[in-house]
């Protein structure tokens, strides 16, 4: 019995890293509201370059919603997807991404 169980710890562990690495060679794409004002933003430590209302790049941070709020305040717009084809952020995690960013965006519209 405990070897099928090493073997399943293993099969689990090589899945999880496999999924790691493809995350961090993906490439994710950001659609905003509106089109970006700059050809290239540096969110998180990657280059994204954009063209349109799209920003794309192959990031070395895994999807989260701290990773969209970052580019969001760099971009200065809203997010209607963030990440690579397939493992974007739902749209509640957009939602708390959007949300945590506009206070700053308000904020500096008022100034």
């Amino acid at each position: 019995m405990s070897v099928i169980r090493s073997i399943v710890i293993a099969a689990l562990a090589s899945a999880s890293f496999a999924g790691a690495a493809y995350a961090r060679n993906a490439v994710f794409t950001v659609q905003i509201e509106g089109a970006a004002a700059q050809s290239q933003v540096i969110a998180q430590n990657t280059v994204w370059t954009c063209e349109g209302d799209t920003c794309r790049a192959r990031p070395s941070h895994d999807v989260s919603v701290r990773a969209c709020r970052q580019i969001a305040r760099e971009l200065g717009a809203r997010i209607v997807s963030y990440g690579p084809e397939g493992g974007e952020l739902t749209a509640d995690e957009l939602a708390r991404c959007n949300r945590e960013t506009a206070p700053v965006a308000t904020h500096q519209a008022q100034n």
